[in-house]
């Protein structure tokens, strides 16, 4: 069975970028449109061996989905990327931060989303 990542983001292009960078690390993807759809999904599957989050998302925000994850016992051990476009740190007011959580600016390129996965996932930075 694949590796598998869950990428929750209102903004398909966003979507579409976190996908081809979770493919050059031979993962496959299970895409979420909103926060609502990314906690059904969790709740549903938690096969993942990682999970991309942005932070502004309709219905249920980043941050309370990562709270979510971090309570659920069959969850909480799965890093999770926060991302977030806003080049300011007020998107991350509240976010819970542990060994498992990584901030991302997807703003900053695909490179640093590329770092940011591998990094997460424990992998060598290429």
């Amino acid at each position: 069975m694949s590796q598998r990542v869950l990428i929750a983001d209102d903004d398909h292009d966003a979507r579409v970028l976190w996908t081809a960078v979770a493919e050059t690390e031979d993962l496959t993807v299970v895409e979420a449109e909103d926060g609502r759809q990314a906690i059904d999904t969790l709740k549903a599957d938690n096969d993942f061996i990682l999970i991309i989050l942005d932070v502004n998302m309709p219905y249920v925000e980043g941050y309370d989905v990562l709270k979510f994850i971090r309570e659920e016992d069959s969850l909480k051990d799965i890093p999770v990327i926060i991302s977030t476009s806003d080049r300011t740190t007020r998107g991350l007011l509240g976010i819970p931060v542990d060994d498992k959580t990584v901030f991302i600016n997807k703003a900053a390129g695909l490179d640093n989303m590329r770092r940011g996965v591998a990094n997460a996932l424990g992998r060598p930075i290429v």
